[in-house]
């Protein structure tokens, strides 16, 4: 059998379909469009607040274990050597008391009152440290434990820059986030999903005695459902075209840097592009799918 006789009258039809039913089609193409563009800004907005969160978790991820001033260099070498071969820690690095210094009057214009206190004799202040780069900052608080028992740490309560606080906050942000934006990107596609489907219930009703010709001369429900999946997925597709090309003139709009709106950059821009033209194609091929049945099952 020639399927592309078959394939002509689906595709025919389906245009078809669109053209007989133009306010219908307007009208959910130009209601998915909007779906569509909330679903990509969404995305947008939760993909920026999670780079964001990763930045702080990446900084929170840092831990300083403050080395007392009476031990050798030898020792402090030791203890970060010991450091490295941890599992969790991704690296290990020995900052002096002239570096720490240096970083202090750099980062917190210190350097004047650092330069006061070694001019009068009292030295420089601030200790030398083994800086910790983690994996993941789960495991900030267990090596924090691990290291607080070592007699080669600064004597007092504050032994590392721990703070307890910090690490279960972002840990909740993060999660809050990815969720969030789980739940909405969800919301927006059911959304999406039911108007196509009324859309292509109502373009069903409208034709419903061409359907019952055609099943009465012997057409299979699939025969019949094709140029409804087709249509359905024509105008998710060009609902998805139209988001994208919105999103990506506002992104240009107020991007700098190389970057688009919110930092997105080139790549993930790219990324919700293609995503929305799949769920596009998607979102209308089930819609359809959903909309026929009820005409097919009477």
């Amino acid at each position: 059998m020639n399927p592309v006789p078959a394939i002509r009258f689906v595709v025919r039809s389906a245009l078809q379909n669109i053209l007989r039913n133009r306010g219908i089609a307007f009208a959910s193409l130009l209601t998915v469009t909007l779906t569509l563009l909330g679903a990509g800004a969404a995305v947008g907005v939760v993909s920026a607040l999670d780079t964001v969160l990763h930045q702080e978790e990446t900084q929170a991820s840092v831990l300083k274990v403050f080395m007392a001033d009476h031990i050798s260099f030898a020792s402090a070498l030791n203890m970060e050597h010991t450091l490295a071969l941890e599992p969790s820690v991704r690296t290990a690095s020995f900052e002096s008391k002239d570096q720490a210094a240096a970083q202090a009057s750099s980062t917190l214009g210190l350097g004047g009152a650092l330069h006061i206190l070694e001019t009068t004799g009292a030295g420089n202040p601030l200790p030398a440290s083994i800086n910790l780069h983690l994996r993941n900052i789960g495991a900030v608080t267990r090596i924090n434990n691990q290291v607080s028992t070592s007699a080669l740490l600064y004597p007092g309560p504050h032994q590392t820059d721990y703070n307890k606080d910090v690490i279960p906050r972002v840990q909740h942000y993060i999660l809050a986030a990815q969720l969030g934006g789980a739940i909405l990107v969800a919301v927006v596609g059911a959304v999406a999903l039911v108007i196509i489907t009324i859309s292509v219930r109502t373009a069903a009703f409208v034709r419903r005695k061409e359907i019952e010709i055609m099943k009465l001369v012997g057409a299979t429900d699939w025969f019949v459902r094709w140029p409804f999946i087709l249509e359905g997925m024509i105008l998710g597709i060009i609902s998805a075209l139209l988001a994208s090309a919105v999103l990506l003139g506002v992104g240009l709009a107020f991007g700098s840097g190389g970057s688009l709106a919110l930092g997105v950059g080139v790549r993930l821009a790219l990324l919700i592009m293609a995503g929305l033209v799949l769920g596009g194609a998607v979102l209308g091929s089930f819609g359809s799918l959903f909309g026929i049945r009820r005409s097919l099952a009477t």
